[in-house]
């Protein structure tokens, strides 16, 4: 049976609001501290091999 968004209650739209922003908040914060520790660590290798070189 499917509802209109009209019947759904006003909490089930605020908490699917609220997930989205978790979501987008979760997939931002990985990116960043996953990604920007790869590099780190790949510019940390460079470093060190060009200190040794």
């Amino acid at each position: 049976m499917e509802t209109s968004k009209d019947m759904v209650p006003r909490e089930v739209q605020e908490q699917e609001k609220n997930d989205d922003k978790s979501l987008k908040g979760t997939l931002f914060s990985s990116i960043v501290f996953v990604g920007g520790g790869i590099i780190f660590f790949m510019v940390l290798l460079f470093v060190i091999y060009m200190i040794r070189v």
